[in-house]
């Protein structure tokens, strides 16, 4: 008898975080400021390019929040489905008349997308949850056309201030490439953005790609079915059996809380 540890969906999907528009405006310092926006809104417009998009994709933003990340990719000519767990942001955003989405989604990013091909990519801007669901979201991405794109504003100077992200972000896309043998990209890249209190010039952001093939989105699928079916289903198949292993190694980015053990013959 052999033991794995896999992801828990049921230990990861509770309690979904939320977060309320406004909590921003009531926190010190630039929060106060009347556009609300993230800690770094793109204005370059390269971005496309430096993110390696092309125009006319579709790309599925998550952990949307105020939408500054997603909306310069649209402003350049990508076509956008935009989401946040909290029904408020993603209805504050809605009612935004400078940034209009494709489609709009109150969801956990463990969820999305729903089908195989219906992005070419999947984007977040520094999304909390690199240990506990984003791990999940970007095994998702393996089901695009092309993969996932996590991207992170690069303090060298503070690198505590990345937190966890720091390590997180390479984790997750080195473990899907281990797993599923897609490729992982790890690059840095100087991109034009507003930060607060500051003129707009260049920083460094890091780019955390994961990109898919066909191999990689067929055993992607099949893990996923697997892990919603799973409950206290009796592992038998060959199949089965394959899929923990994969998720098993693909589990070492996500913290031991939000893991589970299962046991094969």
């Amino acid at each position: 008898m052999t033991t794995y540890k896999i992801p828990n969906l049921k230990k990861i999907l509770e309690p979904l975080w939320a977060h309320n528009p406004g909590e921003a405006v009531n926190q010190t310092g630039w929060h106060k400021h009347k556009i609300l926006m993230q800690g770094s809104r793109p204005v370059d417009s390269n971005i496309l390019d430096k993110l390696g998009i092309k125009k006319g994709e579709k790309v599925l933003a998550i952990a949307g929040y105020y939408g500054d990340w997603a909306y310069a990719l649209q402003k350049n000519g990508v076509k956008v489905d935009f989401s946040d767990v909290s029904k408020s942001i993603v209805n504050w955003v809605k009612k935004q008349k400078d940034r209009k989405f494709e489609k709009y989604f109150v969801s956990g990013y463990e969820l999305l997308p729903k089908k195989e091909k219906e992005y070419d990519w999947t984007f977040t801007y520094e999304a909390c949850g690199g240990g506990q669901g984003l791990p999940v979201a970007y095994l998702r991405s393996l089901l695009n056309n092309k993969g996932g794109i996590l991207v992170l504003f690069f303090r060298p100077d503070k690198p505590e201030k990345m937190g966890s992200k720091l390590t997180r972000y390479p984790l997750i896309v080195n473990q899907l490439a281990k797993a599923y043998g897609g490729k992982s990209v790890v690059i840095r890249k100087s991109i034009k953005a507003h930060r607060a209190e500051m003129s707009d010039t260049f920083y460094t952001f890091i780019i955390h790609k994961i990109i898919t093939n066909n191999k990689a989105r067929e055993l992607a699928k099949k893990d996923i079915e697997f892990l919603w079916k799973l409950g206290d289903k009796k592992i038998v198949s060959k199949e089965d059996k394959d899929s923990i292993k994969r998720l098993s190694l693909f589990s070492k980015a996500l913290n031991n809380e939000f893991k589970r053990e299962v046991e094969i013959k």
